[in-house]
């Protein structure tokens, strides 16, 4: 089994299909009714029987212990059924998992929606379309009874001792030529990134021609161009590109709030006070 994660994890999110609200690549509608708290059991049932995804497993030993192993490919069926899962981040102090979900009943989500525990500071947020997936991703992070609670990405790899450095970040396309103004279009330059989630209001409607903005899902540990070409080899021109408040992560720890350069475990000497900088102590 290969080590290394896909490099698309849930495949491209096509934007060719009309959508009713403007901003939303690829939108799935719902049943628009109210949104409901829903069943493990139901969130399961949505998706592909386990039977119909796997052939017959069988035992072996790999790095010396006993395995059950799998293909890349067996794993990202497995985790279908959680296509639009997120993972909320307590601190210190988390509500009770009534008052978490009264909380996502009160924001009308436009489908249903799960919560389930994780362990003491981690709950598995189950939604049932990109809409609400796009809402919730975007906030990064709420407050339930002045607690607060950090957004991130959940995928197949996901492990509760280590934070995605995968976020939605929006990014600008500055004097972006008006024709480009188009949900193909844009989507395809948001996927030069990561997985496209929506432009914002006045992208969508071309009421602000000056810059284009699109929410992007980035994986902010890699290094990204800022600058695209866009158009026919012969007519395009150079694009530039800005990202709007990248946040800190350190790939180290796996955490986001500081930068690998701010990191206490990797350069201890930060630890140091001015005078023990200076040799005084």
């Amino acid at each position: 089994m290969a080590a290394s994660q896909p490099p698309n994890l849930w495949g491209a999110v096509a934007g060719s299909e009309p959508i009713k609200n403007k901003g939303f690549f690829n939108l799935e509608a719902g049943d628009g009714s109210p949104s409901r708290s829903r069943s493990f059991k139901g969130v399961l049932s949505s998706g592909a029987s386990l039977g119909d995804v796997l052939p017959n497993l069988s035992q072996t030993v790999f790095n010396g212990v006993p395995a059950i192993l799998l293909t890349d490919d067996e794993v990202l069926k497995l985790a279908s059924p959680f296509h639009f899962t997120l993972v909320g981040k307590f601190g210190l102090n988390r509500p009770n998992l009534d008052s978490i979900r009264n909380f996502f009943t009160n924001l009308k989500l436009s489908g249903f929606f799960f919560i389930g525990l994780l362990d003491s500071r981690h709950v598995a947020i189950q939604l049932s379309n990109n809409l609400d997936y796009s809402i919730i991703f975007a906030r990064r992070s709420y407050f339930i009874f002045n607690c607060q609670m950090r957004i991130l990405k959940w995928t197949p790899f996901f492990d509760i001792k280590e934070e995605s450095p995968i976020v939605p970040i929006w990014i600008s396309f500055p004097n972006l030529r008006l024709h480009f103004f188009n949900q193909k279009v844009l989507h395809a330059l948001g996927s030069i990134f990561g997985r496209p989630l929506q432009t914002d209001k006045a992208t969508a409607s071309r009421t602000r021609p000056s810059v284009a903005r699109i929410l992007v899902e980035v994986d902010i540990t890699k290094k990204h161009s800022k600058e695209i070409w866009v158009g026919s080899k012969a007519y395009g021109y150079m694009q530039k590109i800005e990202f709007e408040k990248v946040p800190d992560f350190c790939s180290h720890c796996k955490i986001h709030g500081h930068a690998p350069s701010d990191c206490f475990k990797l350069l201890p000497e930060l630890k140091k006070t001015p005078a023990q900088m200076d040799g005084k102590l």
